[in-house]
C-alpha cells in the first residue's frame, strides 16, 4: 500500500493544465436528518492543451447522477455527447469521456451529485451543541487544503481561481452565511432557498458556508464594511470583544496594504466543532470557539491575546492568501508565514502596551528553532507533489519559521521599504497567483536591495545556522555551521550550506556574515552581543570567557529583554546539542535573579521543564526544587496571588508562570494556597482565569479520585472551550494508573469533542506517570484515531508527541516497529523526526545527567 501511494503521489496530474474554470453556479441541499446532501454545479471554463475525448474534474466520495458538457463555439452552443462517466477513487477524480474530440475553447460542464455529511471535520460536516436542553446541529464547511472536492466536482487546485454563485437550501428559521452577502431568498416547500452574491475570483479552498441556530452582533468599519460575529445563542454574548477588534484590525490592514478590503461584509463565526484554530474563507471566517470568544470574567489574559492574534492572522489572509494566492501548495508558507508575522504587527499597533514583539520571539521563533534543528525538518519552500501531502507541512516550519524569516527581512529592509514592497506585490498579483520568487522579485525591484540573494537560502534550505563566536579584547572569530540538536544527525547529514547572516552586533548593523569563517576587528562597542533584538534566525555559542562577561552585564541590567532571552536560550540549546556542558546555562541563571520579564521567564521555565522531562530522574527532580524556589522567590514575593491595582500587562502575564514554577518546586505557601482555592471553589469562576491552569494541574499532580471527580464535573458543566482545554490538561495529569486509563478512555467517548482529542493525547504523553499507558492506548486505538482524525492537520504530530515522552534509547525499537506497521506518506517525515527526538534526548541525558545532578546537589 505504501509503495502504491508513493507512486501515485509522484505521478499525480495537475488538472488545471487541461481545464481552467472561470465561473461556478453551485446549488446544494443538505439533509441534516440523514446526514447527506445533493447538488448541481455548472462550471464554465476553458479547455486548453491538446484535443482529447476526456474532461476531468476533482471529486471525492461523491455519486455523480447526471452529466452534461456544452461547447460554446463561435458557431453557437452545442451539446457534447458523453460516452461514459467514471470516478477514479485513488486520484479523487471524475472523468467524462466523450464520443467526439474536444478542442481547446470555452465549455460548460453540468453535473448532478450526491454526498455524505461526515463527522470528521472536512468538506461539509456537522458541528454539535446543546441549547436550552436540546441537542442542535450546525452545518459548516472546511475546504482547505483540498476538501472542496468532497462537496462538489471542481478543479480543486489553488491556481484554478474562478467566481462562484452559491445557492443553499436551509431550514426557514435558521441563519445562513457564505462568502458574500445574501442576494435573495425564498421559501419553497417549507425550506429557505438562499442565493448569495457572486464572489470575487478565488480558489475553491476559500469557498464556505454555514447554517443553523446562530446569532450575531454587528458593526461597521469606517469604510462601511459590515462586520458580524456569529456564535451559538448562549455564546454570542462573548463576541463583542472580537467584533470591536475585527473592525479596528480591518481598518489597520486597509491602511497598511493601501488596498481596500474588497467585499461588502466580513463574518466571523465561532463554531463548537472546528479542527483548526480558524480558517480564512474570504468574507466568512470560521473559528474554534476558544480562538474567538472572550468572556471578561472567565477568559485568561493569554487567551485574550490569542483571540486578537488569531483574528489578525485570518484577516491578514483576506489580502495575503485570498487576494493573492500561492500557485501551488509548495508556497503555503507565503500564506501562513506572512500571516504569522503580520498578526503581531497588527495587534502591536492596536495594543502597544502588550509587547507582542517580545512574545513573538518566544511563541513563534523558539518553536521554529526546535523543529528546524532536526535533520528531518524541511525547507520553508517544500516540494508538494500531491495535496494529500499538504497536512505534513501545516507545521511550525511553514507558520513560525516562515514568520520568523519575514521578521528578519523586515528588520533588514526597515519598515517603510518593506511595506512599499508588499503593497507593490499585492497590487501586481491581485486576484491571481504568485510564488516565492515573485515576492522576492517585486521586493527587490521596489527596494533596490539584494532580496533574492539574501532570502533564497533561508527559504530553500532546510535548517538554520549556529555561529561559534570567540570574542577577545582585540577581535572576533566567527564560524558558522548548520545547527543540529541531535549529534547523530550531524554525523549522517553533513551540510555545507553557508547562510547570509545579519550579525546585528549593534541594532542598526546591516553587516552580513556570508562565509564559513571570518575574523572581525573589535567594534567600538565594548558590549559585544550578536543578533541584537533576536530578529536573526540563528543561534550563537560564545566562548566561556565572553559568556561570563555577558552574564555579568545581564545581572547589571545592561540588556533589553529580547537580548536576555537570546543569551540564555542560545546557551541551553548549545548544551542540548552537546556544544557545551549543561551546567554552563544553569550557572548563567544566577544572573537572572532579578528578572521581571515574562518572556525571559517563559524561556527559563520551558528549559527547566525540558530538563526535568528528558533527564527523567526522580532524585534530580527533588534536587532541582530548592534551586527553583530560590530563583523565583523575588518575583513571587513581588507579585503575590492577587492583581495589584494598575499593574502592568507584563506582570499579569508573569504571575501564573512564577506561581506555576514555585508550585512544581513544592513551595509550601504556594501549595497551601492552591489547595485552599480548590477546596473552597464551587465552580470555575471562583478561581481567577489566569490561575486556573496552575491550580488544576497542581491538584492533579498528587490528587486522588475525589479530586479527579471534581475536575471531571467541572469539565462536564462548562460551556467554555478554553476551560475544557485547561481541564483536559489536569485530567490527564494524575499519577494513579486507574485515573490515567479513565482519562484515556474518555477520548473516544461522547464526553470529549473530536476537535479536542489531540489535546488529551498530547497532554497525557507529557505526564511521566502516564507515558507508557498512553503509548499502549494510542497503538491499541490507532484505527480509531486514523478514521476520525486522519484528515486532521494534527494527525502527523502524533509520532512527535509520543517520541518527546521518551528519552531512553531502548524505546526506539518499539517506536520504529509500530510506525513501520502503520506507515504512510502523511506520517513519513514526522516518524523520522520522532526517531531523532528520541536519539537526541537520550544522548543529552547520557552525556550530561551526572554533571547536572552534581550542580543541583551543590
Amino acid at each position: 500500500m505504501l509503495n502504491y501511494l508513493l507512486t501515485m503521489s509522484k505521478n499525480v496530474r495537475r488538472l488545471y493544465k487541461n481545464f481552467q474554470p472561470e465561473h461556478y453556479q453551485l446549488y446544494l441541499a443538505c439533509d441534516r436528518d440523514n446526514m447527506k446532501f445533493s447538488g448541481q454545479v455548472s462550471i464554465r471554463g476553458r479547455k486548453i492543451g491538446r484535443p482529447s475525448n476526456r474532461l476531468t474534474l476533482h471529486q471525492k466520495d461523491l455519486k455523480i447522477t447526471n452529466a452534461k458538457i456544452t461547447n460554446h463555439s463561435k458557431n453557437g452552443d452545442a451539446e457534447v455527447s458523453i460516452e461514459r462517466v467514471n470516478t477514479q477513487k485513488s486520484f479523487d477524480e471524475v472523468r467524462l469521456h466523450t464520443t467526439e474530440l474536444m478542442y481547446p475553447g470555452s465549455y460548460s460542464v453540468e453535473l448532478s451529485f450526491e454526498g455524505i455529511i461526515t463527522e470528521p471535520m472536512s468538506g461539509i460536516y456537522p458541528s454539535f451543541f446543546e441549547y436550552e436542553g436540546k441537542k442542535q446541529i450546525l452545518i459548516t464547511t472546511q475546504f482547505e487544503s483540498h476538501h472542496a472536492r468532497e462537496a462538489f466536482p471542481c478543479i480543486d487546485e489553488p491556481e484554478a481561481k474562478a467566481t462562484f454563485d452559491l445557492s443553499i437550501v436551509v431550514p426557514k428559521d435558521e441563519a445562513a452565511m457564505a462568502n458574500t452577502p445574501i442576494k435573495s431568498q425564498r421559501i419553497i416547500e417549507g425550506a429557505n432557498v438562499v442565493h448569495f452574491e457572486t464572489t470575487p475570483k478565488m480558489s475553491t479552498y476559500l469557498l464556505a458556508f454555514n447554517f443553523g441556530n446562530l446569532e450575531y452582533k454587528e458593526a461597521k468599519t469606517r469604510d462601511n464594511v459590515t462586520v458580524r460575529t456569529y456564535a451559538t445563542p448562549d455564546n454570542v454574548q462573548f463576541t463583542p470583544f472580537a467584533l470591536e477588534f475585527a473592525v479596528r484590525c480591518l481598518e489597520f490592514y486597509n491602511d497598511y496594504f493601501d488596498i481596500p478590503y474588497p467585499l461588502e461584509k466580513c463574518d466571523l463565526i465561532a463554531l463548537p466543532d472546528f479542527a483548526a484554530g480558524a480558517m480564512e474563507n474570504w468574507g466568512c471566517i470560521n473559528f474554534r470557539e476558544q480562538a474567538m470568544l472572550m468572556d471578561p470574567k472567565n477568559t485568561s489574559l493569554y487567551i485574550k491575546q490569542r483571540v486578537c492574534l488569531v483574528i489578525a492572522h485570518e484577516l491578514a489572509h483576506q489580502w495575503f492568501g485570498n487576494l493573492v494566492t500561492m500557485k501551488w501548495w509548495t508556497d503555503l508558507w507565503l500564506n501562513e508565514g506572512f500571516a504569522s508575522w503580520i498578526e503581531h504587527l497588527a495587534v502591536d499597533h492596536l495594543y502597544p502596551n502588550w509587547g507582542l514583539w517580545t512574545q513573538f520571539t518566544v511563541e513563534e521563533t523558539a518553536p521554529a528553532f526546535q523543529l528546524d534543528a532536526l535533520g528531518n525538518s524541511h525547507p520553508i519552500e517544500v516540494e508538494v507533489t500531491h495535496p494529500d501531502e499538504i497536512r505534513t507541512i501545516f507545521d511550525t516550519i511553514s507558520y513560525s519559521k516562515g514568520g520568523s524569516v519575514i521578521n528578519m527581512l523586515h528588520r533588514y529592509l526597515g519598515p517603510e521599504l518593506f511595506r512599499d514592497g508588499l503593497i507593490a506585490y499585492l497590487k501586481k498579483y491581485a486576484y491571481s497567483n504568485a510564488d516565492t520568487n515573485d515576492l522576492w522579485t517585486v521586493l527587490e525591484e521596489k527596494t533596490k536591495m539584494p532580496i533574492i540573494d539574501f532570502m533564497n537560502t533561508w527559504t530553500s534550505k532546510t535548517g538554520f545556522p549556529i555561529i561559534f563566536a570567540s570574542i577577545n579584547k582585540a577581535d572576533i572569530d566567527l564560524r558558522q555551521e548548520r545547527f543540529y540538536i541531535n549529534p547523530a544527525s550531524q554525523k549522517h547529514n553533513p551540510d555545507s550550506t553557508v547562510w547570509p547572516i545579519p550579525l546585528l552586533i549593534v541594532p542598526e548593523d546591516h553587516q552580513l556574515f556570508t562565509q564559513k569563517t571570518s575574523n572581525l576587528p573589535m567594534p567600538k562597542t565594548k558590549l559585544v552581543k550578536l543578533n541584537r533584538g533576536e530578529t536573526g534566525f540563528y543561534r550563537v555559542s560564545y566562548n566561556s570567557e565572553h559568556l561570563s562577561k555577558l552574564a555579568e552585564e545581564v545581572a547589571a541590567g545592561k540588556f533589553e529583554d529580547l537580548d536576555r532571552v537570546g543569551i540564555v536560550s542560545d546557551a541551553f540549546e548549545a548544551a542540548k546539542a552537546g556544544f557545551i556542558k549543561t551546567v554552563e546555562p544553569l550557572h548563567l541563571l544566577a544572573s537572572y535573579k532579578h528578572e521581571d520579564s515574562p518572556v525571559v521567564w517563559d524561556i527559563i521555565a520551558r528549559n527547566l521543564s525540558t530538563l526535568r522531562r528528558v533527564m527523567n530522574d526522580d532524585a534530580l527532580r527533588e534536587r532541582m526544587k530548592p534551586f527553583i524556589i530560590k530563583i523565583t522567590a523575588e518575583q513571587l514575593n513581588r507579585l503575590g496571588w492577587e492583581e495589584i491595582p494598575h499593574e502592568s500587562h507584563f506582570d499579569r502575564l508573569l504571575r501564573p508562570t512564577i506561581i506555576g514554577m514555585a508550585a512544581i518546586a513544592d513551595e509550601p505557601s504556594v501549595l497551601k494556597e492552591i489547595h485552599r482555592q480548590f477546596r473552597e471553589m464551587k465552580n470555575s469562576e471562583d478561581i481567577h482565569p489566569d490561575m486556573r491552569s496552575v491550580v488544576y494541574n497542581n491538584i492533579a499532580r498528587d490528587g486522588g479520585t475525589t479530586d479527579y471527580n471534581k475536575l471531571l464535573r467541572l469539565y462536564h458543566d462548562t460551556n467554555s472551550s478554553e476551560e475544557r482545554v485547561i481541564l483536559s490538561s489536569a485530567l490527564t495529569g494524575f499519577k494513579h494508573s486507574a485515573l490515567i486509563i479513565r482519562s484515556l478512555d474518555l477520548i473516544i467517548s461522547d464526553s470529549v469533542r473530536l476537535q479536542d482529542a489531540t489535546y488529551w493525547l498530547a497532554y497525557s504523553f507529557l505526564n511521566r506517570y502516564a507515558k507508557t499507558a498512553t503509548w499502549e492506548w494510542m497503538t491499541d486505538h490507532w484505527d480509531w484515531l486514523e478514521e476520525n482524525l486522519g484528515d486532521d492537520l494534527s494527525f502527523p504530530r502524533f509520532p512527535l508527541y509520543s517520541a518527546s515522552a521518551f528519552s531512553d534509547i531502548s524505546f526506539l525499537p518499539t517506536y520504529r516497529k509500530f510506525f513501520k506497521k502503520v506507515s504512510s506518506p502523511v506520517l513519513e517525515r514526522s516518524v523520522k523526526q520522532g526517531v531523532e527526538i528520541i536519539q537526541w534526548q537520550s544522548a543529552w541525558r547520557h552525556r550530561d545527567i551526572r554533571g547536572i545532578k552534581q550542580f543541583f546537589k551543590n
